[in-house]
């Protein structure tokens, strides 16, 4: 390490255009900010509540959380190296901060501006280190800390969480402090103060903020929680003596943005010992988290293009932790949860942490008379959730499997955090790990079986081929296209019958409206160019009709039943493919879209699959269809994603046990003649952009989805993955229907699939 390579990363970090705004383009500026926008959005809804939880957990005001969040975000928008970040008080500084504030705050005699000016003052020396880690490149570094650990150490912050604000649930106003088993002890003893109508109002607001989570992310779920809860104690409940914020913090103030200096108590060797503890305990969580939500937020975003700079991190974090505690905040890192609904609520650049700490605070000041309002069970509801969501079933698996040694650190970390403290635990695990992992880290052996190779069993989606086709027209250029598609559909027998319409729809705009009669005779003449001597055999019907083109291609598909609607669209414009996208989704018909200018061949079938009965009706037809057109084979893509925060760097094409046994079921030889069907797995958070991929890097022509269908108001709220590939696809796409009608959207929250969902990350 050199001075001149110092000196680089130094201009390289204060360059605030860099690579992270390399998706925001002259052509998509519009779009992306607009993205942006909805995300900030999104986010600031929900990260009120757990910003106020984290801080009175954290022995803090709700305001200084609400503040940190805001202001941490935009500081580390600013410098930090992730694109998709989100920056915000989290629950794995509960157990620091909070033993930081008890130790010198009130509960041992001092006082709260004193504790809140000590923890400036360890912050500052965290973000100096943290600064100067990233100057020297030693980011890389904190990715050596192993999964096992990490993942222990947050089950135990987990069960820290819990036991500190189990109180606040059950409607206990004693303080629940102290070391695990002092904690234990005043939970005993205060146990008679149980208050069932508290106690009703943290599970109530655990159950909507765990569940309609699930539905969507756009539903600010913790943010409704409280304010029914807040409603109910208010107004049901108010002489039932339920505690609220007001009662324990006194208002909540909107001068949020107040100049706290740093302090330091009477020196003495314990409080210097407390200065280098509080202060690596402030770097390793800061640290090792922020990169951690880094690579989820890559793999979670679907990030293809330049990742995260670990080094620029460490720089930006550094920042955070001088200059948020400093303005009436505390210390923050990369928040897991509130950086996943950013992503899925379509952030593009880091813009979207700047819409999220303005509209953060905006929208505080204007609650601020009502956030004081809300139960202290409420925010025990919402810790409750956080501390439960932080146990994530995949991590500890992974962990579980991969060898005893960090089985046996998971279980370690996990008790040692809450019984001793959080330093204690980590330090003594990552001791442990040192001396030992060259002798007992070797992952146990686990032998992959041959995935067989054959032919689908057909499931039979529909009958096949299909008995009658109608062909949606436009009468422009494109037709002839789209006839020759048809024609070569008819020639392999994929299609007996067709029928062909065009839709005159007086108010679309910029298409010039031409006469009945004179449609009628360019379809005809238009048909017959392609299909010659096939009208009254092939060809069974040419018919023309006005209206709104989606309600004439519905009502006509009831007068005349088709198997198939096969639809073209230009590159260049959405219509066409907006009518393709909106009929697969309500139409009882299998949808074939074609865009312009492909050619009339099918060479290589794809079918995405998820292993369930639907996709086999998928897999099925494509199958059929190669068999059709002579091939050997076809492809079945498997995509998978687990949002976990401990995860491998290197995205794997291995299909893991559970997908083996799925394609073993699914892939039967000998069932379907010369037909074979090769398994493809690809690791992605967005299921079109990974099918799209595939086609792409397979050279495929053709792809076969299954779908149910949803109506209008379902496929807003929570979208379709057969949705976003008709819309993106360069390649035709069939849309394969084997329940016939869509599924609105009680049939769709009621589905047993939507409750089945993982909950989301939380941190």
């Amino acid at each position: 390490m050199n001075l001149s390579q110092v000196a680089e990363r130094f201009r390289k970090f204060n360059t605030f255009w860099d690579s992270r705004f390399e998706d925001l383009t002259p052509a998509t500026w519009l779009t992306t900010t607009y993205r942006d926008f909805s995300a900030g959005l999104i986010v600031a809804l929900t990260a009120i509540p757990m910003a106020m939880g984290f801080a009175m957990a954290m022995g803090l005001q709700p305001e200084q959380g609400i503040i940190a969040g805001a202001l941490a975000c935009i500081i580390g928008r600013t410098w930090g190296g992730s694109k998709y970040q989100v920056y915000g008080p989290t629950a794995a500084f509960i157990p620091v901060i909070a033993g930081l504030m008890s130790k010198y705050g009130e509960d041992a005699g001092g006082n709260f501006a004193m504790a809140h000016g000590f923890l400036v003052f360890v912050s500052i020396i965290a973000g100096v280190i943290l600064m100067s880690m990233g100057l020297l490149g030693l980011g890389k570094y904190a990715k050596l800390v192993p999964n096992s650990i990490v993942v222990g150490f947050t089950v135990g912050i987990a069960v820290a969480i819990v036991l500190s604000n189990i109180g606040e649930a059950l409607g206990i106003k004693a303080s629940i402090r102290g070391e695990f088993f002092e904690k234990m002890k005043l939970l005993w003893e205060h146990l008679g103060e149980f208050n069932g109508y508290a106690f009703g109002l943290a599970i109530l607001t655990f159950l909507m903020a765990r569940y309609l989570l699930r539905l969507s992310i756009f539903i600010p779920a913790p943010l409704l929680a409280l304010g029914l809860c807040t409603f109910l104690a208010a107004t049901v409940f108010s002489d039932k003596g339920i505690s609220i914020v007001r009662d324990k913090y006194g208002t909540i103030p909107t001068n949020f943005f107040v100049f706290t200096p740093p302090q330091i108590p009477p020196f003495s060797m314990g409080v210097l010992i407390d200065i280098l503890y509080f202060s690596a305990a402030i770097v390793f969580v800061s640290g090792v988290e922020s990169l951690l939500c880094s690579s989820m937020a890559d793999r979670l975003a679907d990030n293809r293009k330049t990742p995260f700079n670990p080094d620029k991190e460490f720089w930006g974090q550094g920042l955070v932790q001088i200059i948020t505690p400093m303005v009436n905040g505390c210390p923050c890192t990369g928040a897991l949860a509130r950086t996943a609904t950013s992503i899925k609520a379509g952030a593009v650049t880091p813009f979207a942490g700047y819409f999220k700490g303005v509209l953060k605070i905006l929208m505080a000041i204007f609650l601020a008379p009502w956030l004081e309002q809300v139960p202290m069970a409420c925010i025990g509801g919402i810790l409750l959730w956080v501390a439960t969501n932080m146990v994530k079933p995949a991590e500890i698996r992974e962990v579980w499997h991969h060898s005893r040694f960090h089985a046996f650190l998971m279980v370690f970390t996990a008790v040692m955090v809450p019984v001793t403290d959080f330093l204690v635990g980590v330090l003594s695990a990552l001791v442990i790990y040192g001396v030992a992992y060259r002798f007992l880290d070797h992952p146990e052996a686990n032998p992959v079986e041959p995935l067989a190779a054959g032919g689908t069993s057909p499931v039979n989606p529909r009958s096949f081929p299909f008995q009658t086709v109608t062909v949606g027209l436009a009468l422009i250029e494109s037709d002839t296209q789209l006839l020759q598609y048809a024609a070569m559909l008819a020639r392999q027998g994929i299609g007996l019958r067709f029928q062909f319409l065009h839709i005159i729809d007086p108010d679309h705009a910029g298409v010039a409206v031409m006469h009945r009669d004179e449609a009628s005779q360019r379809i005809r003449s238009t048909v017959e160019a392609v299909f010659r001597d096939s009208i009254g055999s092939t060809v069974s019907r040419l018919d023309v009709v006005e209206g709104d083109r989606t309600e004439q291609m519905l009502h006509y598909s009831q007068q005349h039943p088709a198997d198939l609607i096969l639809l073209g669209h230009r590159q260049s414009g959405s219509g066409k493919r907006s009518l393709a996208r909106r009929m697969a989704m309500l139409s009882p018909s299998s949808v074939w879209i074609v865009p312009a200018g492909v050619p009339g061949e099918i060479h290589r079938v794809l079918a995405p699959i998820d292993f369930s009965p639907h996709s086999a009706d998928g897999l099925s037809m494509a199958a059929a269809i190669a068999q059709k057109v002579g091939l050997r084979e076809c492809l079945a893509v498997h995509v998978r994603f687990e949002p976990t925060s401990v995860h491998s760097e290197k995205m794997t094409t291995e299909p893991l046990p559970e997908e083996r046994q799925g394609f073993q079921e699914l892939i039967d030889p000998g069932k379907l003649g010369s037909v074979i069907v090769k398994p493809l797995v690809q690791e992605s958070s967005n299921v079109a952009h990974a099918i799209l991929r595939t086609v792409d890097a397979q050279g495929c022509d053709l792809i076969v989805m299954s779908t149910r269908g949803r109506s209008h108001a379902a496929a807003i709220l929570l979208g379709s993955e057969t949705e976003q590939t008709l819309m993106s696809s360069p390649v035709p796409v069939l849309a394969i229907k084997h329940e016939g009608a869509a599924l609105n959207l009680l049939e769709v929250l009621a589905s047993r699939e939507l409750w089945q969902q993982p909950s989301q990350q939380v941190n």
